[in-house]
């Protein structure tokens, strides 16, 4: 009895990471060639990553998508829990290829999401390893997170209105940096 109930156990959580990883987790391999690429500390972005056309309707000068993705495995009966954070160059674009303030703009919004990538990392990380997936906690984190990443972004947006208050940019950028130091 003590045996099915374990199998069963493990059965049901190899079942919820299949189901997350096909939520979150795009299976493609992402190299430096392709559209999308990793945050480095050393490589940041510059006006050739932003390869998608601007919207006529949008009034935004750039627009940098970054996306976070997620994937688990279940392994020698452990849980291994992956998030990174990608820019997508299709998805990204300017309509100002000379400003070095609007991509510096752009960058702190891909630093962004590589502080919350690193916090949520840390927090699936610990839910994993508590082994607590079967009670809906890891989705349930997984999606509060990201809601305050969107959050994040939206408050730096509207606090530097998109980055034209230079001292307000200058603030972001510190505070920024100051996250990614200590995450």
């Amino acid at each position: 009895m003590l045996t099915l109930v374990y199998i069963y156990h493990r059965a049901t959580m190899l079942i919820l990471i299949q189901i997350i990883s096909l939520l979150f987790y795009s299976a493609v391999s992402i190299s430096e060639d392709s559209d999308q690429f990793a945050w480095s500390a050393e490589r940041k972005l510059t006006w050739d990553d932003f390869k998608g056309k601007p919207t006529k309707t949008n009034p935004a000068a750039a627009l940098t998508f970054t996306d976070i993705h997620i994937s688990a495995s279940y392994t020698n009966g452990k849980i291994n829990v992956e998030v990174k954070n990608f820019f997508d160059k299709k998805l990204s674009w300017t309509k100002n290829k000379t400003s070095a303030s609007l991509l510096k703009h752009e960058q702190v919004h891909f630093d962004i999401t590589e502080v919350h990538t690193r916090i949520l990392r840390k927090k699936l990380s610990a839910i994993a390893s508590e082994k607590s997936l079967q009670n809906g906690s890891f989705n349930k984190e997984s999606s509060k997170l990201l809601k305050e990443w969107h959050e994040f972004q939206e408050k730096y947006d509207k606090e530097t209105d998109h980055g034209l208050i230079a001292a307000k940019q200058k603030e972001w950028e510190d505070k920024v940096a100051l996250l990614l130091k200590e995450e």
